[in-house]
């Protein structure tokens, strides 16, 4: 009988451990886009060192969640209407070839697991519960990737995941219309892959990731009108 390998699994060094959850933090709304990470709170809340959460600020940085500027600290990432119509163009590209990889050979565990996803989502929409939802619908894109089997076309995905769906909950998940139509739009590209007709998808995920974008950049101008509000009410003669 041949001998099982025995492997040992490394525990997470805690660099690592802080990375997670200040990553899950901005993704979850829990930071506001462009706010100021403060090494000291952090290293308190966590009651670890400042070297870990530093070492997890610069880990961040790579995936563009976090800026770091010389002499003036770290802060969240805070895009531009540019940067999203750059990140949307992006993902739409991505996503569709990962879908199409996936579908070779019928797809059928990629469209059991977004079934499966959309099942959820649909209870979730029903209560209301925006970041629950947000992060469903993260996980309905994501399924694209974990299907495709091209270890190449996931790591291009892993550059903007985090920033997508810091978007998605920050800025466009609260939109109920826009979740509506959302919603909509995902079980019509589940219809589309069962029927395989890619051409379909094509234009369904098009739409779908151009709503995005509509909803995320008036958002952020509806968020950059009131802080210019705000601080021309601070003013003082």
């Amino acid at each position: 009988m041949a001998s099982k390998p025995l492997k040992i699994q490394r525990p997470q060094s805690l660099a690592t451990l802080v990375m997670e959850r200040i990553r899950d933090a901005i993704v979850s709304g829990e930071f506001t886009l462009g706010e100021k990470i403060s090494e000291e709170s952090l290293a308190e809340t966590f009651g670890v060192s400042r070297s870990p959460v530093r070492d997890a600020l610069n880990a961040l940085q790579f995936t563009g969640l976090v800026e770091i500027r010389p002499k003036r600290g770290s802060f969240v990432f805070n895009p531009t209407i540019v940067d999203i119509g750059q990140l949307c163009e992006y993902r739409e590209m991505l996503e569709r070839e990962a879908c199409t990889l996936a579908m070779r050979g019928g797809g059928e565990t990629l469209i059991q697991a977004l079934q499966g996803l959309f099942d959820e989502m649909a209870s979730t929409h029903k209560s209301g519960d925006t970041r629950r939802y947000a992060a469903l619908d993260t996980a309905f894109h994501k399924a694209f990737f974990q299907h495709c089997s091209n270890t190449l076309v996931q790591d291009a995905y892993m550059l903007v995941e985090a920033r997508l769906a810091t978007i998605r909950t920050v800025l466009t998940a609260a939109k109920e219309e826009r979740r509506e139509a959302s919603f909509t739009e995902h079980g019509d590209i589940i219809e589309a892959l069962k029927q395989q007709d890619m051409a379909r998808f094509e234009r369904v995920l098009k739409t779908h990731v151009h709503r995005t974008q509509l909803v995320a950049v008036e958002r952020l101008s509806e968020t950059d009108h009131d802080a210019s509000a705000s601080a021309r009410s601070t003013l003082r003669l």
